[in-house]
């Protein structure tokens, strides 16, 4: 293949959090013209490398190649400036702006007026606007949603509000658009619009990189497909091929030969409070790189379970391994030094600290200086309220606030295995939803978590296990999407 025919190459890129190897030199190459499909498994990597080919994360190995020029894209704007633009998987649209408005901004790298212009109003910058509102309606009407120009984004449906960060991004004119999750919520029909107009777009000259957890739709959009499992690639070809290979099977169904080694395993473990028994020889196990829910009505001992592993409290019975060590002889602070966070229930924050200070107190146990001001760049992309609060003291946040901050403290120490106890705990709805978008993306970049929560549909949707306890016992242990279906889950729960 000529060197004019690719438009992306990548090469080696490797990306490291703390202890988890994100991604492991990746290598593939995208074709101009082509609808291109990077799939894998929930933390298979797929997010992470998006973040790096845009500038969002800087990768520690290898390099991109994007149009002939190697790519030094360390702003997400410089991305955009050569020809990148892409959508999320956690939307993010400008809520209190229209949905045109939203599009215009799109616009900003490819107008040329400046200060001057916007305050002295001349002819040529309100030419200048002129234009950038005609594209604008035009890409709304690209994607289907001009009849939504004048409402705000925020009040759009899920399926609009996607092809609106479509309609933004293209705005940008692109050469590569990166797709992230767009077909994530859609139902049915939806799914089918979005095939049609990626399928427009690449028609229309831009080169589409698509990541999606709907293989189905992936199989019958993209001419190639590549598969990320644990940061590694582990096949490249036709969906044809894909399909059938061995190893992309494994990845997504499991097998006798399954790479997945467990990290957590429970035998036996019994909690009691005086004579009371909380947790009744209880055993699980949490394989890497996965989110594991433990779920279960007030009283069922998912909090003393998660305290027990924390070494909060001394467990009456059993034995607890993490990446084959005994932890129960541990004193909670080893904990730390092996790679296991704990974001408690109720938040722990430091009412009399900063914002920037509780998260600096996260990797109070590490001495790596410039890679620790790296990471805290990091948590608050995750969380840009917390970098607008970030001289704020920690004790007049608001509660769902205090939780990113719990959260990012706990990320700051680099763990390996995070454990999550009653995030959605106290907090609205809408930040809830907020929560748990982190809690996605997170795992999306390669965490294993064992989530502890009260919320069932919530913990379900995002985990790929569960267990439910049920009088501090486990009652019932399935793959969530099952659980989501079980009639005995929503016994334990309502009692039917």
């Amino acid at each position: 293949m000529s060197e004019k025919q690719l438009l992306l190459e990548a090469h080696d890129v490797a990306k490291h959090f703390g202890g988890v190897k994100a991604l492991h030199d990746v290598s593939l190459t995208i074709r101009r013209g082509e609808i291109y499909g990077l799939i894998g498994p929930n933390g298979a990597g797929k997010t992470t490398f998006f973040n790096c080919l845009t500038g969002l994360y800087k990768n520690e190995g290898g390099h991109f190649i994007f149009d002939g020029v190697r790519l030094e894209a360390d702003a997400p704007h410089k991305a955009a400036e050569v020809g990148i633009a892409r959508t999320f998987q956690n939307i993010r649209l400008f809520g209190n702006m229209t949905a045109i408005e939203n599009v215009m901004v799109g616009r900003h790298l490819r107008t040329h007026a400046g200060v001057v212009g916007a305050i002295t109003r001349n002819a040529a910058t309100r030419r200048e606007e002129a234009a950038i509102s005609r594209r604008a309606d035009e890409l709304l009407h690209y994607v289907g949603i001009h009849e939504r120009a004048h409402d705000y984004a925020k009040h759009l449906s899920y399926g609009d509000q996607r092809r609106l960060e479509i309609a933004r991004a293209l705005a940008t004119e692109p050469k590569l658009l990166a797709l992230d999750e767009p077909a994530a919520g859609m139902n049915g029909t939806e799914t089918e619009a979005l095939r049609l107009l990626v399928e427009g777009i690449c028609r229309d000259g831009v080169t589409v990189l698509l990541i999606e957890h709907d293989v189905k739709l992936v199989m019958g959009l993209c001419g190639r497909v590549a598969v990320l499992d644990y940061g590694e690639k582990i096949c490249e070809d036709v969906p044809a091929v894909v399909q059938k290979d061995p190893r992309v099977i494994e990845a997504y169904l499991g097998g006798p030969v399954a790479r997945r080694n467990k990290m957590l395993e429970v035998n036996g473990l019994r909690v009691s409070y005086g004579g009371i028994q909380a947790v009744r020889g209880i055993s699980f196990h949490v394989n890497e790189g996965e989110m594991v829910a433990l779920i279960g009505a007030n009283g069922a001992g998912k909090s003393s379970t998660l305290r027990a592993l924390a070494r909060l409290l001394d467990p009456a019975g059993g034995n607890v391994r993490y990446r084959g060590k005994e932890l129960l002889g541990l004193p909670p602070h080893g904990l730390v030094a092996e790679g296991i966070a704990l974001v408690p229930e109720g938040r722990g924050v430091f009412p009399r600290m900063t914002s920037i200070e509780n998260l600096r107190m996260g990797a109070y146990a590490r001495h790596d200086k410039a890679a620790i001001e790296g990471d805290l760049e990091q948590v608050l992309g995750h969380f840009p309220r917390l970098k607008e609060r970030a001289q704020q003291v920690a004790g007049t946040l608001s509660g769902g606030e205090q939780q990113m901050l719990a959260i990012g403290r706990a990320l700051m120490s680099r763990p390996r295995l995070m454990l999550l106890d009653e995030p959605s705990m106290g907090l609205a709805p809408i930040m809830v939803q907020k929560i748990f978008e982190v809690i996605r993306a997170v795992a999306a970049e390669g965490m294993t978590i064992l989530l502890v929560e009260q919320n069932a549909k919530l913990a379900l949707e995002v985990s790929q296990r569960g267990y439910v306890m049920e009088s501090g016992e486990i009652t019932i242990t399935d793959e969530s999407r099952k659980l989501l279906a079980d009639p005995k889950v929503r016994a334990a729960y309502l009692g039917e």
